[in-house]
């Protein structure tokens, strides 16, 4: 029975650890928070959660951003707006202007990037903007 008691209350404690929590916008690392002035200088942090090893971040617009809880981005989703070149100007240039389609999300993958764009393409490339693979996602 003691051991019944301390697997749940073990178990209760690694899910209340785990779960996201609201924090002010100002504990964001400064690499994350000077991504977000760079990238979205118009826009507002509406909500920031942290778990045990990342930040969600939700800006005013709507869009998303993962980040690592060293404050490297992992994930950029638009919900269906356009992101800023910015974020990766030499690459998405490139997949911008050779998709004739707007990047609406980016993630950073094992050796490279993955972008998705408007008209349900998959893009990724490594590093260096090299174009890998893509596919219709629909």
């Amino acid at each position: 029975m003691k051991i019944k008691l301390g697997l749940v209350t073990l178990l209760g404690a690694t899910v209340l650890l785990a779960r996201d929590i609201v924090v002010p916008a100002n504990t964001l690392p400064q690499n994350a928070q000077n991504f977000i002035a760079s990238n979205f200088k118009n826009t507002q942090i509406a909500l920031v959660k942290k778990d045990i090893d990342s930040y969600d971040v939700t800006l005013s617009n709507g869009m998303e951003i993962d980040f690592m809880i060293n404050g490297d981005w992992k994930e950029v989703d638009g919900k269906y707006q356009a992101l800023p070149n910015t974020i990766l100007p030499n690459i998405m240039s490139k997949i911008t202007a050779t998709s004739n389609a707007q990047i609406v999300e980016v993630s950073k993958e094992v050796n490279g990037y993955k972008f998705e764009t408007n008209n349900y393409m998959k893009i990724y490339t490594d590093t260096q903007g090299n174009i890998l693979g893509q596919k219709f996602d629909h």
